[in-house]
């Protein structure tokens, strides 16, 4: 016998629209070590409704120092005891403001205390999670910082050099500084560069040679009608026998101005510096291009003899 239609569609319609059953989180087991350098760093708890997740400690806390008030209205149950911390919440953790869970230990050895951000992840749940101290004793405390002040002094003096080499200024500081030798430095003016819409080298570029060093300085109109022009980098390519793109010799050559940026209508004066790799035909020619951040406007100079 058939089974009337009028029957089939009810049917038909709640096996099609029934929702599928939600997957059970699968529990996981956790061990954590919290170390003196890592004592702010934030460690994931993941919770879930229903569930029962336990903390367990190897040295005693301060169940006092855990803010219970706040975290009242999530969980059902929220009981901390001087090894073991015990969550079982009532809703998912909000994902707009995660809440954050401070537990301090006892006693005045480093860590002090341990924070975990409560998250509820859709596929597990942590129902164990054992937290090992790492403490350092006041003793371990004063060798470290005495470490760190040794590793402060050198610092110092490494910056005392540092600082005294950036006071020197000019073809004198260059000689101090040991920028310049006895080498002789050649320079010559660039080829007319081939500028895209919007930027316009004026005048010449100056090209200087000392030994393998390589500095290319020009001045950088943008348009009043151009977005402002923020440098990026320059990159070095050479030519092949046809004259046409090849080897890539410099990739990301920094680009230098006082200014952070060209204005629209603004000028700039540019400098670039690059040293040659050994082992060049000398007899090559090179393309050097000049970038902005974007990468979207340059200048470039096709030709170059270095």
């Amino acid at each position: 016998m058939l089974t009337p239609r009028v029957v089939v569609w009810p049917m038909l319609v709640v096996l099609l629209g029934a929702a599928a059953p939600e997957q059970p989180r699968v529990p996981r087991e956790r061990k954590l070590v919290v170390r003196a350098e890592e004592a702010t760093t934030l460690q994931l708890l993941r919770v879930a409704p229903g569930t029962v997740t336990t903390v367990v400690f190897n040295e005693d806390i301060l169940p006092a120092s855990v803010d219970t008030k706040s975290l009242a209205p999530l969980f059902g149950q929220l009981k901390v005891y001087p090894g073991v911390m015990v969550l079982r919440p009532t809703v998912a953790m909000p994902e707009s403001s995660r809440p954050l869970l401070t537990v301090r230990f006892a006693g005045e050895d480093a860590p002090r205390q341990v924070s975990f951000l409560l998250v509820t992840d859709p596929k597990e749940v942590d129902t164990v999670v054992e937290v090992s101290r790492h403490a350092l004793s006041a003793e371990d405390l004063g060798e470290e910082l005495s470490l760190l002040r040794g590793r402060c002094a050198a610092a110092e003096a490494g910056l005392a050099t540092l600082r005294a080499q950036c006071a020197q200024t000019g073809l004198a500081g260059a000689v101090l500084t040991g920028a310049l030798g006895p080498e002789p430095v050649s320079m010559e003016r660039a080829l007319a560069a081939v500028e895209t819409p919007g930027l316009e080298v004026k005048r010449s570029a100056l090209l200087y040679r000392h030994v393998r060093t390589r500095l290319m300085a020009f001045t950088l109109r943008n348009a009043s009608s151009a977005a402002p022009w923020v440098p990026g980098v320059g990159r070095l390519i050479q030519l092949g026998p046809d004259e046409k793109a090849g080897q890539v010799i410099q990739r990301e050559i920094p680009v230098r101005m006082l200014e952070a940026r060209l204005q629209p209508g603004a000028s700039g004066q540019v400098v670039l510096e690059w040293h040659m790799p050994q082992d060049l035909d000398p007899q090559a020619l090179y393309v050097l291009e000049v970038w902005n951040q974007e990468g979207d406007r340059s200048v470039r100079w096709k030709g170059l003899s270095l």
